[in-house]
């Protein structure tokens, strides 16, 4: 936020072990976050997609220990956090950040820190001062490369221009290297984070510049890189076709020369899978009140803005995954299959003479209870759906159930025997739990359109077992699926 309150044979093998340093295998722990291609992994080796909020700690120091909290409270999985260096506003001193990671911690968030006072500048001495700066508390950042990401500097690089940018950067990597600070470097692009084309043309060598290859980028998408659907598309697309990893490290819903397309940032970002922060949790003063997320910092009381991003389709509640890194060494995502506790088994639905109160999202008709397939008795639940790239559909329930003491949740599903589903579709079976609504899955697995395939999900990897807010299916299309389809969920129980 653009806030103004105030060679032949050793590069061969260089490249080689350049190569197999950054494509760790995905089941390979790692010692921390990591970008493999277009992806970025976390250190228990799962694909990790930011989805959470921006929080300007430097101007309000006395409100984080409320508003980090708050903001878990939401389901975020991230938060990112605004300090200074102190040479536009007040300092944060190592202790403060220790504090501030602590907090984060123990509200299950992963920190992305940012220095503001370079903000909009094309001075070298202040990208260079936000670097000084990491390297200074350094002490409390080494250690925690597992759940920690530093944004190197907030808009450094007012100038719509990419080559000194780029030259900027390239300089300040090393050094934060050589220091020993071996986290995953988030790089906002030119122009006050709203040039992607910076990204576009010189995102490769900024890459490059980083010898552990741990580099990833950010768009500001305000009225100019998130003005419409063709131009959030192309600057997502032109990163992501470059192999760079993306996330959206700052939107609004309007900015101060016009409209933004929020409902295609959060569309495409899903179907991208590019996380997404948003601006920010309150205290943006009364030239830009209209994106405070909350009115109060405790959460109490969401703005629309704030309402739209938590609750809204694809925000927070419906798109977040809170990092296994913080659970007990479990992956809610694998698709192992769990352990039989040897309790009897329930059925929860049956959609024998009713949908039982599921709904669809993204589904272009339905959910009906149909005779046409059952996996068990004569119907099952049916929606049809519009297939397209990735496209991601949504059979659920809202309702709160106590699954404690219980080992597993099960359900059968399949995909109609028509329609353009190209290599395949396939599905998780998920549940929302505790206040935060947490998404637990089985991970992805792929279903066919004859007797069904059943989903089973541990549920000793979800966290408050006693608090379940949803239970639902996700299908997830292929890269060349298109048209019209239909998807079946039937035979919902529990051991």
């Amino acid at each position: 936020m653009n806030r103004k309150i105030p060679f032949f044979i050793l590069s061969f093998f260089l490249l080689i072990s350049t190569f197999f340093f950054i494509n760790i295998p995905k089941a390979q722990a790692a010692t921390g976050f990591y970008v493999s291609g277009n992806t970025l992994y976390d250190a228990t080796g799962e694909p990790f997609v930011m989805r959470g909020v921006n929080h300007p700690h430097s101007w309000y120091k006395s409100d984080s220990a409320t508003a980090i909290p708050a903001i878990a409270e939401t389901g975020a999985n991230t938060v990112r956090i605004v300090l200074s260096d102190g040479s536009q506003y007040t300092k944060d001193d190592i202790d403060t950040v220790e504090n501030l990671l602590s907090l984060a911690e123990e509200n299950n968030l992963i920190a992305v820190l940012e220095v503001h006072d370079a903000t909009g500048s094309d001075d070298l001495n202040a990208l260079n001062s936000a670097v000084n700066y990491w390297i200074d508390i350094k002490d409390a950042l080494i250690g925690k490369e597992d759940k920690v990401i530093i944004n190197i500097a907030n808009e450094w690089y007012g100038t719509w221009n990419g080559s000194e940018w780029a030259n900027g950067y390239k300089q300040a990597i090393p050094k934060l290297r050589n220091a020993g600070l071996e986290h995953t470097l988030i790089i906002d692009s030119a122009g006050w984070g709203q040039y992607p084309e910076s990204i576009h043309d010189y995102g490769q060598e900024v890459f490059n510049a980083d010898p552990l290859k741990n580099t990833m980028f950010s768009i500001h998408m305000y009225e100019y890189a998130g003005g419409d659907a063709s131009t959030i598309q192309s600057n997502i697309d032109n990163v992501l076709n470059q192999d760079l990893a993306l996330i959206i490290g700052e939107f609004g819903h309007m900015h101060t020369d016009g409209d933004v397309d929020e409902d295609t940032i959060l569309s495409y970002s899903e179907q991208t899978n590019v996380g997404w922060l948003a601006w920010s949790w309150k205290g943006n003063g009364s030239e830009w009140e209209y994106l405070d997320l909350s009115n109060d910092w405790s959460g109490n009381n969401l703005t629309s803005w704030g309402d739209r991003i938590v609750n809204g389709t694809n925000g927070i509640k419906a798109t977040s995954k809170i990092s296994p890194i913080f659970g007990d060494g479990n992956d809610p995502g694998s698709g192992d299959n769990p352990q039989d506790s040897g309790g009897s088994e329930e059925t929860l639905y049956d959609f024998e003479s009713s949908i039982q109160n599921w709904n669809g999202e993204n589904v272009s008709e339905g959910p009906w209870y149909v005779n046409e397939w059952a996996a068990s008795g004569n119907h099952s639940l049916k929606a049809n759906v519009q297939l397209n790239n990735y496209s991601k559909h949504y059979l659920s329930l809202i309702e709160n159930k106590d699954f404690s003491g219980k080992s597993q949740l099960k359900a059968t599903v399949k995909h109609a025997d028509w329609g353009n589903i190209g290599d395949g579709i396939n599905a998780k079976l998920y549940v929302k739990s505790g206040a935060g609504w947490t998404w637990s899955d089985n991970g992805n697995v792929a279903i066919n359109s004859s007797n069904g395939t059943t989903l089973a999900l541990d549920l000793s990897t979800v966290p408050n077992p006693n608090n379940i807010r949803e239970i639902g299916v996700q299908f997830i299309g292929s890269s060349n699926s298109s048209g019209q389809t239909a998807v079946y969920v039937d035979n919902v129980t529990i051991d």
